[in-house]
């Protein structure tokens, strides 16, 4: 049998799940269709009051078992995982999931349970996620130890969180937003494999570009920072730590059992180390499908192109509350845009088109490029009307003209992406109003672009201040 733990863990070829069931809904039938559906690994259901698990022979322990078994996945009571855990090791079993809760989070009785655990894993060298977690997976390996979470799509980002409803929460939040993930695991109470363990793990996971996380208290701090700032200079990492209020951190605690320490030391870790630190899942796909998909500005100073007045009042506000710089247009950038714009437009930026007709379209393209070119601007936030739906465009021109119209802007986004990787400068789509840019097929379209796609100017603003703070920290971090 293999001894990497960590292989073990996320590319097993052999699975026992104590606490297989029948029963629709239960975590037992739940994580038993995951573990099945790939169908290329053995898996066998224990439990002794059947005979089969969703057509698979059922064992009364994992000691009945006659195969070896790469990895066990313990749901049951938590009275009972002790001893099943105990026969896990006398089986040889080296790695576990243990999804139970009733632990550490719930007292000092639970506290006891959870330190038994520990030293059956330890004195027989097995390790372990959890208990109290909610599973984990890798997309590779086609493996998933979720309930309820469905399937994921396949990408380069790594999700480690310290909560398994929220962890559900981001990766259908992420892949909504076009994001594949490589590997997710709910930590849980982290009694023996911990959140610090994890990242060193996908710090060099080949198949991770991006590690996110959500975090409620680190175990191992000082740890945390090292492994953060000699990782952040190649792969980026992407938080949600919450317990900033005294009333959050209280249920932290009633929750995995951790404590959620000090805001001022997290906040200046994190700053130190290159941490992106965001506040909700929102924030966190918002910043991902950036690093994903667009270069890092050289600074902060932003164009901004817009279909009215108002809307780029409003983004120049919002840039400017990131600490964002609204930049003076080059002389040169003034020529070129007098030429593809109305006499009337704003002859500064924000770059106010002032509401140019949808025939007038391919102005917006010729405005972006000029803005793209110009050498005093380091990352652009856009608002204008492209990528209209089918529906939207019949109102306006029949069937041959809303081909050419939709074949003109498939190669204005084909263009658009050479120039963003040509100058490397980013640029930020916001809707100019909720009814663009919402068709999926629409939405594909930008995507295969590498273009993001913001419902509102502060979202897209608060992206950029991100990226322009990473990049500041690389470039500190090279010195």
């Amino acid at each position: 049998m293999r001894n990497n733990y960590w292989q073990l863990l996320f590319s097993p070829d052999s699975v026992a799940l104590v606490g297989a069931s029948n029963t629709a809904g239960s975590w037992g039938f739940g994580i038993m269709q995951h573990l099945l559906a790939p169908a290329q690994r053995n898996v066998y259901p224990v439990n002794p009051t059947v005979s089969e698990v969703c057509g698979k022979a059922a064992y009364d322990s994992v000691l009945d078992i006659p195969n070896p078994v790469d990895l066990a996945i313990i749901a049951v009571p938590a009275s009972q995982v002790a001893g099943v855990l105990g026969e896990c090791t006398q089986k040889g079993v080296k790695a576990a999931v243990i999804i139970s809760g009733g632990f550490a989070e719930t007292g000092e009785a639970g506290r006891k349970l959870e330190a038994e655990l520990v030293k059956i894993a330890w004195q027989n060298g097995t390790r372990f996620i959890g208990p109290n977690s909610m599973g984990h997976a890798d997309t590779a390996s086609k493996l998933s130890t979720l309930a309820w979470t469905g399937k994921i799509a396949p990408g380069p980002v790594a999700l480690i969180s310290q909560s398994g409803n929220y962890g559900h929460r981001i990766i259908h939040n992420g892949m909504s937003s076009g994001i594949g993930f490589s590997k997710f695991i709910s930590t849980g109470n982290e009694a023996d494999l911990h959140f610090e363990d994890y990242l060193e793990y996908l710090a060099q996971d080949e198949n991770t570009r991006i590690i996110t996380g959500y975090i409620e208290g680190l175990r191992e701090g000082r740890r945390f920072f090292q492994l953060a700032r000699e990782t952040t200079p190649g792969k980026p990492i992407v938080v949600i730590k919450a317990g900033r209020t005294e009333e959050s951190a209280r249920a932290i605690k009633s929750h995995t059992g951790a404590l959620a320490g000090s805001e001022a030391a997290y906040a200046a870790a994190f700053k130190q180390a290159g941490v992106i630190r965001v506040d909700d899942d929102d924030e966190l796909c918002d910043v991902v499908l950036a690093l994903l998909n667009q270069p890092l500005p050289r600074s902060n100073r932003v164009g901004i192109l817009t279909i009215g007045g108002g809307l780029g009042v409003v983004a120049a506000e919002a840039c400017e509350r990131e600490g964002l710089k609204i930049a003076p247009l080059a002389t040169s950038t003034m020529e070129k845009l007098d030429t593809c714009l109305p006499p009337r437009w704003s002859h500064g930026n924000p770059v106010d088109m002032v509401g140019i007709s949808m025939a007038e379209n391919p102005a917006a393209f010729s405005s972006l490029w000029a803005l793209i070119e110009d050498e005093n601007i380091d990352a652009i936030l856009l608002q204008a009307p492209v990528g209209l739906d089918a529906d939207r465009l019949s109102r306006m021109f029949d069937n041959e003209e809303i081909k050419s119209f939709q074949e003109m802007e498939r190669r204005n986004l084909g263009l658009l992406r050479q120039q963003v990787e040509e100058h490397e400068k980013p640029v930020l789509l916001v809707k100019p109003a909720l009814e663009f840019a919402t068709d999926m097929e629409i939405l594909s379209s930008f995507r295969s672009e590498g273009i993001p796609v913001y419902p509102s100017p502060r979202r897209a603003a608060r992206v950029l201040h991100h990226l322009t703070r990473y990049k500041r920290y690389l470039e500190t971090a090279e010195k």
